[in-house]
């Protein structure tokens, strides 16, 4: 059976829509520390998005020849930025609701989940783009950074079309902060109930 990313998403996305619903911060002394660490994260995870976006947007399987897969700038120290700067953010707005134990879980969560994205997009650009790609492989970490090998080129064909929609998914981003703030006042005035505390 095909993993499909964006099924799971969903479910995941509705059971911590729960979570965060009836649930509160045993750590409410943190709270503010929580938030500025969260809405730091958030504000990398967006600008990220918008500056992996720059250099893949409608290029992801050919290339902007075509022919050939992106491996520059933020592509050269990283295979997947879109994904890493997805999970800063998402970590950003967990940092918001305060719970450690849910900052872990989504963490760990997405991890699971875009692994098998991640593979899978793997074999299918191995299969189209054979010995290069291989060679991109063993160059390039698959997620986590190395800025040492950082290199870009004097031009960069931008697709406007993408890069508006990356902005509007930020935007969506931020709607998930917002929520998790008017959640959390709602609470506090006892319109929503509080069904577990956790850490």
């Amino acid at each position: 059976m095909r993993f499909d990313r964006m099924v799971w998403q969903w479910i995941v996305g509705v059971l911590f829509l729960i979570w965060i619903l009836f649930s509160a911060p045993k750590l409410v002394c943190m709270q503010v520390l929580f938030n500025i660490i969260g809405l730091f994260l958030l504000f990398i995870g967006i600008v990220g998005r918008l500056y992996a976006t720059l250099y893949i947007g409608g290029m992801k399987n050919s290339g902007n020849d075509g022919n050939s897969f992106i491996n520059d700038g933020i592509y050269s120290v990283c295979r997947n930025p879109l994904y890493l700067f997805s999970f800063i953010a998402l970590i950003g707005v967990l940092f918001l609701k305060g719970q450690i134990s849910l900052i872990i879980l989504g963490g760990v969560v997405f991890l699971l989940i875009y692994r098998f994205t991640i593979l899978s997009e793997e074999a299918f650009l191995r299969n189209k783009f054979g010995e290069s790609y291989e060679e991109f492989l063993k160059n390039t970490p698959r997620f986590f950074p190395n800025f040492s090998k950082f290199k870009y080129s004097e031009r960069l064909e931008i697709r406007p079309f993408f890069l508006h929609k990356e902005i509007k998914r930020a935007f969506v981003w931020l709607l998930g902060a917002f929520l998790i703030y008017i959640i959390s006042i709602f609470q506090d005035f006892g319109f929503l109930p509080v069904l577990i505390t956790a850490y």
